[in-house]
């Protein structure tokens, strides 16, 4: 069986290792993870491909400054949600298709700000009892 990998990772493998948008000679898989990107509507690819290139995920925490913008917080979240979104989609489609690797993950939370609210709320909760 092969060894698994993170779809997070297998992306930085492919888009930076292996340098698959540049490289003539990429590894087959790193070719079919490309093709697998190319697949997803062009937002979500874009997305996916500067993500993986950067070797980071999406920021979803507001902009420390004196005035947030609800706009940007929400633009923020959705982008992550979206990229949450498309790797799950990627990892779906991915596994079982590559020769070196089994791929698994996402291990993330398409909405990381909810369970930090909850933590807020219950530390609230304790201070105010």
């Amino acid at each position: 069986m092969p060894p698994r990998i993170d779809i997070q990772d297998l992306l930085i493998w492919a888009f930076q290792t292996e340098g698959v948008e540049t490289t003539p000679t990429a590894d087959p898989d790193a070719l079919t993870v490309y093709w697998a990107v190319l697949a997803l509507p062009v937002p979500h690819a874009t997305m996916i491909r500067r993500f993986a290139r950067e070797a980071r995920r999406p920021d979803w925490h507001a902009v420390q400054a004196q005035c947030v913008s609800l706009e940007a917080v929400r633009r923020s979240r959705r982008l992550y949600t979206e990229w949450v979104r498309a790797l799950i989609v990627l990892q779906r489609t991915l596994d079982g298709t590559l020769s070196s690797f089994s791929v698994t993950g996402p291990n993330l939370d398409e909405q990381p700000w909810m369970r930090e609210r909850v933590r807020l709320e219950a530390a609230f909760e304790q201070r105010t009892q």
